[in-house]
Parts: C-alpha cells; sequence; structure tokens
C-alpha cells in the first residue's frame, strides 16, 4: 500500500474543508510542497455550492467578514463571483447589518478551485477515506480508496480558459493509499450516511449526483463517538426562460455594493484574486418576488402522507429556521401564502433558484405548487427539490479549538459538527485548519472567545449545547453584537492573524498587512476630525451619538479627510454605540474572569453529590474547560456555579 506523508490532511472539499487547507497552508508556508493533502471524492467539485448560491446575510455576513479578517478564502471569492450585493437589515443599527450576495454558482466554484489550485502547501487527493488510522489516543492518519477517474476529470462543464485541470493537479490513486499527519480534519458535509428522500423515492448521497461516504461513520462509531442523524433540505430550480420574469416584482441589489473584503477593488494585480483588481467583478442582476397561494398549499395538505417528514420516511431533524413548505403549512396553517424569492443562481445558464419552498414532497406535487405561483404557471422544473439525512457527530464531543477530545489530532469542520449553511462550516473549518496546522508544530491551541467574534460565539456554542436541529448563526446568539459588527471585523481579528500567520506569505499577505494598516490610519484621522468639527455650533460627534444624522448625512458634513466609505461605516457606528460601551466592556471584563478561572480535566463531577443531578450530568457530559463555559451549559444555575466552586477546590485539596 502507498503511503503520502504530510504535516495535516483535510478530507472534504467544500466550505469547511478549502478554508481549512488554506488556513493550514498558510501557517504552513515555508514547509514542503503538498504539507496539506486535501481529500475530495471528486476534485471537480471543490467549491460547488450546493444549495442556494448565496453567502452572508443576517449574522452570516459578521461570519464572513471575519473569516475575511483573519486572511480566509470567503469574502475574497464572493467578491469574484457575485451577482447581486445586498446590505439586510439596513433599517436597523449598524450592529445588526448583514451583508449578502448572490453569486454564479459557477464561478464562485472556479475561483475557489482555482485558489486552492495557486498553493504549492496544498495538493488534492481524488478518492473515499474509508477509515481513520488511529495510534493510541492519537488520530495519525487516513486510509483512503482511490477514485475512478471521472470524464469530467478536467474542470466543470462552464470551466473558463485557464480553469484548473485536475487530471494533472491533483493525485488520482488507482487503489488504497494511506495519508500520515500529525493532524486530520474531517470536513464531510452531508455525506456520511447521505440518504437523499423526493417523495417515496429514496437514493444514496449527499448531494445530488454525488455518493455517500459510508466507512466513515463506521470508523467513528467503532472509535466510541456518539454520532446524531441531522435533515436538511433544498427547493426546486426552474428554468427562468419559462418564468413571466418582468411581469414580478422585482428585488435589486445595492446600487454601491459593499463588498465583503476589505482588499477588494483596490486595484491590485495578484492573481488569481480578480475582485483585487475591480469590483464587482461581474454583471449584476436583479430577483424577483412571487408567492406560494391557497391552491398551492391545497395541493400539499392533500399530499402530506407522502411527505417523507409526515409519513415517517424521514426521522431525523430538520432546520427549524428554515423549514420546508409543507412544515409552513402545516406549522401556520392560518396563513394562506408564504413568500418567494426567485434566484438566478448563474449568468452563464438561466437555473433560478426557488428561495422559500424547500421540500422533499414528490415531483408531480412539486408541479403543482410551482405552477400556481403567480409568473410560474408554466414553469419548467430542472431540478425538483430534495431532502438529505445525513450523520453527524456530537459536538460535545469536541471542544472549541475544534479538535475532539477522545483522540489528539482529529479535528471536525462544518456540518460534521450539526451545522448549517456555508457561512458556519467555513469558519469551523478556518478553526481546525489553524489548530490542526499548530498541533502539527507542537503549538498550543487557539480560542477564539465569545467577546472577540462571531466566529468564538459559534465555536463556544458547538460545546456548550447539544444541537437538536442543525445549527444557524444569529445576531441574537452574540451577547456583544454591538461590538461584534460587520464594518469593524479586521479592527477586532486582522492583528491577531497577523501575530498567528494566518495572513500568509507572498504577495497576498503583504497586500493584507498594507491595507490593515492604511486603514488604521485612515480610522484614526477621521476620529480625529469629527471630533474637531461642528454642525450648528454642537460638537459633531455628540450629534452622531445622539443619532440624529444617518451615514450619508455625516459624509455630506464632513467631506474631508475623503476617508473610504468602510473606514467612514467604523468611524459612524463607532460613535452610535459609544455611549453604551462601559456596560458592555465591563461585561465583557467580568466574562473574561469566568473564562480565566479554568476547571480541571479530570473533575469528577459524578461524585459531587451536593450538585443537583441534572448539572451534575451536564457538567459529566460536556466537561467544560473554565467556569465561563461551565455558566453556558443547559442545565446549570448560577447557584450552581456557587457551589461547583466549593466542591472543586474541596476536591483539589483532597488529592
Amino acid at each position: 500500500m502507498r503511503t503520502l506523508h504530510a504535516q495535516v490532511v483535510v478530507v472534504g472539499g467544500g466550505h469547511a474543508g478549502v478554508e481549512a487547507a488554506w488556513a493550514a497552508a498558510n501557517l504552513l508556508a515555508d514547509a514542503e510542497p503538498g504539507s496539506v493533502l486535501l481529500v475530495s471524492l471528486d476534485p471537480t467539485k471543490i467549491g460547488v455550492m450546493s444549495c442556494n448560491p448565496a453567502i452572508g446575510g443576517l449574522a452570516k455576513g459578521q461570519l464572513v467578514r471575519e473569516i475575511d479578517a483573519l486572511g480566509g478564502l470567503m469574502g475574497l471569492a464572493t467578491d469574484a463571483t457575485g451577482i447581486q450585493f445586498r446590505v439586510l437589515n439596513t433599517s436597523k443599527g449598524p450592529a445588526v447589518h448583514g451583508p449578502r450576495a448572490q453569486c454564479d454558482k459557477h464561478a464562485y466554484a472556479e475561483a475557489v478551485q482555482s485558489m486552492i489550485a495557486s498553493r504549492r502547501e496544498i495538493r488534492v487527493i481524488a478518492g473515499s477515506v474509508e477509515g481513520l488510522l488511529v495510534e493510541g489516543d492519537r488520530c495519525v492518519g487516513v486510509r483512503v480508496a482511490g477514485a475512478v477517474r471521472a470524464a469530467h476529470a478536467g474542470g466543470s462543464a462552464h470551466a473558463a480558459a485557464g480553469e484548473p485541470r485536475w487530471d494533472k493537479l491533483a493525485f488520482w490513486p488507482e487503489g488504497e493509499v494511506e495519508l500520515r499527519a500529525p493532524a486530520v480534519v474531517l470536513t464531510t458535509g452531508t455525506f456520511m450516511r447521505g440518504l437523499m428522500h423526493t417523495g417515496e423515492q429514496r437514493t444514496e448521497g449527499g448531494r445530488y449526483g454525488e455518493a455517500a461516504a459510508r466507512g466513515i461513520s463506521a470508523s467513528l462509531e467503532a472509535l466510541g463517538f456518539e454520532l446524531g442523524r441531522l435533515k436538511t433540505g433544498t427547493p426546486p430550480r426552474l428554468r427562468r426562460g419559462s418564468i413571466r420574469w418582468n411581469e414580478l416584482s422585482e428585488q435589486k441589489g445595492d446600487e454601491r455594493p459593499v463588498p465583503f473584503s476589505d482588499l477588494s477593488g483596490v486595484g491590485a494585480d495578484v492573481p488569481p484574486f480578480p475582485s483585487l483588481a475591480v469590483f464587482p467583478v461581474l454583471r449584476q442582476v436583479s430577483c424577483r418576488e412571487t408567492a406560494t397561494n391557497e391552491e398551492a398549499h391545497r395541493a400539499i395538505r392533500e399530499n402530506l402522507h407522502r411527505a417523507p417528514m409526515y409519513s415517517g420516511q424521514i426521522e431525523s431533524t430538520g432546520p427549524r429556521y428554515c423549514p420546508s413548505i409543507e412544515d409552513k403549512v402545516v406549522r401556520f396553517a392560518e396563513r394562506d401564502s408564504h413568500g418567494v424569492f426567485l434566484e438566478p443562481e448563474s449568468l452563464r445558464d438561466d437555473w433560478v433558484y426557488c428561495n422559500g419552498i424547500s421540500t422533499s414532497l414528490p415531483a408531480d406535487v412539486q408541479d403543482r405548487i410551482v405552477r400556481s405561483m403567480p409568473g410560474c404557471e408554466a414553469a419548467e422544473i430542472l431540478r425538483y427539490g430534495y431532502a438529505v439525512e445525513y450523520d453527524m457527530v456530537r459536538p460535545h464531543q469536541i471542544d472549541a479549538s475544534a479538535m475532539t477530545r477522545r483522540l489528539g489530532g482529529l479535528f471536525l469542520a462544518g456540518q460534521i459538527n450539526g451545522t448549517s449553511g456555508y457561512e458556519e462550516a467555513a469558519a469551523q473549518g478556518l478553526v481546525a485548519g489553524l489548530n490542526a496546522a499548530r498541533h502539527a508544530g507542537g503549538q498550543r491551541p487557539v480560542v477564539l472567545g465569545r467577546e472577540t467574534s462571531y466566529i468564538g460565539v459559534l465555536m463556544d456554542d458547538l460545546v456548550t449545547k447539544t444541537p437538536v436541529e442543525p445549527y444557524r448563526m444569529f445576531t441574537s446568539r452574540a451577547e456583544h453584537r454591538l461590538t461584534l459588527r460587520a464594518d469593524n471585523a479586521p479592527d477586532r481579528l486582522t492583528p491577531l492573524a497577523k501575530e498567528l500567520g494566518l495572513l500568509g506569505g507572498g504577495p497576498l499577505g503583504a497586500l493584507r498587512v498594507r491595507a490593515y494598516e492604511e486603514r488604521c490610519t485612515q480610522l484614526g484621522a477621521l476620529h480625529r476630525c469629527i471630533e474637531a468639527a461642528t454642525l450648528d455650533g454642537e460638537p459633531l460627534s455628540r450629534v452622531i451619538r445622539g443619532q440624529a444624522l444617518s451615514l450619508s448625512d455625516c459624509v455630506r458634513c464632513l467631506p474631508e479627510p475623503g476617508a473610504p466609505e468602510a473606514v467612514w461605516r467604523t468611524a459612524y457606528a463607532d460613535l452610535r454605540y459609544a455611549g453604551y460601551m462601559p456596560r458592555v466592556k465591563a461585561e465583557i471584563r467580568r466574562q473574561r474572569e469566568m473564562e480565566d478561572r479554568r476547571l480541571p480535566d479530570d473533575v469528577p463531577y459524578e461524585s459531587l453529590t451536593h450538585l443537583r443531578t441534572e448539572a451534575r450530568q451536564a457538567l459529566s457530559r460536556f466537561r467544560p474547560r473554565s467556569f465561563g463555559q461551565a455558566s453556558r451549559l443547559e442545565g446549570i444555575t448560577p447557584a450552581d456555579l456557587t457551589l461547583l466552586s466549593v466542591l472543586v477546590d474541596r476536591w483539589q485539596r483532597s488529592k
């Protein structure tokens, strides 16, 4: 059997996998070529947007901005391929603004593949991981069954000139091969024992047209990991030419698109990042709005017995925040209509995504639903909606660095941890890739606190709560959201990324450092100008704090020093929330004190009989690293924490 050696092995080429590989490559930039091995069932599907080709949104946009501030890929790939940019929630304060972009799905995958192919540190392996290599209490690699070379191995059907040819850039093993490394990152998405449902029809697979991965689930179970089962879904896709498109209400993007990356549009030429030279890169489009009606709801109610979620065919839990149309009709029976957004998937074809009618109903029922909607009476369905069930690992078995507690060197990221969404997956991938590379180098893990980032909130939520449905990020989950805004992500995180080596070497890393330094200079100068300015005899800073001026009003009041719009947004938000900062900072200090109070790893919680049974069970299951984490566990009260402090001190003295 052939053996390949590396520093980090990443399994899966989705949004979590590419961020993990990219982050690890940035830290290992001085290592040998191929120090990061990225395993994909089919390299031509790396970076594919399997559901809606949209990035960002409420809270998710903050995640993408943070990924970019930490040197990740998603923001740059989005800026290079976005066909509609909108900032959501602008009627509210800047803390909850959510940047979002509809992307060209073909261009996005190609952009990600080009970025991965540009890195000498990353080598792509085509194959299916059939098991983990374990020595003692450490994961030391994976066993890969060679992939059959696909006929389309040279790239997607829409590949542009110069697109990576994976038959040349990837290693396609003919038989089994062992990949050995000190750190392994699993980012299996919906592929672990994936099962797709459309009505009574069931097909094994993680997404349309792709096989399931069965070996990893069995390997994890054999090692003692507790697995769960979740479900997600997708709506039908329509042919735009069959829709009465121009008769429907138009939803336009922002007149002045806001990029996800502070590097986009700076005019630099750093291949393969087209958004650095010009932003936006692609032609911008609009979406359309339609809705379901009583006729569609009647069709759904008449066929609930054929819906996998109601027939008992699917027993796992789906996302409550993004329910299927059959769930909506049942749960909101008083409503006779639900809005549907028709969103183009690409500039290269006429596929349209029906945002709002995710479903696993049979094809004939989907036909009735779609053709009852205004403008869609003659719509052609190019692909029917379906649900997919898949295995996940209960995330109380990892810590906030993404490494499993059971096996050193094994990291989990993405839907394998029970999350949903491209952005949540990418954020976890970055954390896992960072810590996998540090683990391989014998360094301590890095954990982002809840007060530093939405990524920190995400990781902490995963290790302190058991998801009963796919986890999605919301602004309400971040108690410090006034300081964790989309506009100030680089101010919060880029210095840390530079310190850790996450910005990488080469021209892109140098450009990130220079852009951040220029931003700091501009932000400082702008704050000084605002403090010195007056409006109708009153200090301009006080007027802004009183929320009497909009951002555009402020810019008109103070055209100098001519700071970029991104810098203005941060200065404006800083002043809007200045009055709340003393209380916010006091709460952050209190939380840090709790986080600094560490809990020993070997506390025998079940023997602490003075604690309530529910508290003992929660502490034993999650094994929190600190009193701060313990305070956020389900079933733990303030009284439990007070008693826990006394009992742990007593136990330590008795050792």
